[in-house]
């Protein structure tokens, strides 16, 4: 199927669109060939044009949120800067900054526990914490990918 059809289809339907992957379906579209159809169509700049104006689509002003249980969550915003089917086919090469958030970890001075930014919680991380603070970024990327790949049909790489 031609991405020129599927596209008009995600037109009607809204887009970004979290059924993405059933109207891929439905129409039969692969979606593992969604950007390098639209690169085909409108080149490399177009896939950014593309992918930029999806994203800030679904994240608007503050990001997007990654809910992280409880009351903690975290911003993140999100700026495609290339395509390189090279690298991966299916995902556009970004960037990101950190959005408003409200994580829970102890302050370094009293030792209790409190909600921070993220930011904070970076800046007040010691050598022994880096690991934590390694996963815990590494997890609100993966789910940061992972609601772009569900309304959007295509991936975030992290640059």
């Amino acid at each position: 199927m031609d991405v020129k059809y599927f596209l008009k289809v995600l037109e009607k339907e809204g887009y970004p669109n979290p059924d993405i992957q059933s109207i891929a379906k439905m129409v039969g579209y692969n979606l593992d060939y969604f950007l390098l159809g639209i690169r085909d169509r409108v080149g490399e700049e177009g896939v950014i044009d593309f992918c930029e104006k999806a994203i800030n689509k679904l994240q608007g002003e503050d990001g997007v949120r990654v809910d992280l249980g409880g009351d903690e969550y975290c911003y993140i915003k999100i700026f495609p800067q290339y395509y390189d089917e090279r690298e991966s086919e299916n995902d556009v090469i970004a960037k990101s900054s950190w959005g408003d958030s409200n994580i829970l970890s102890s302050d370094p001075e009293t030792g209790d526990e409190s909600y921070f930014t993220i930011q904070v919680v970076i800046d007040n991380t010691d050598m022994g914490g880096w690991s934590d603070l390694d996963e815990l970024l590494d997890h609100i990327k993966e789910q940061a990918y992972n609601i772009v790949f569900q309304n959007c049909g295509f991936g975030v790489w992290w640059e």
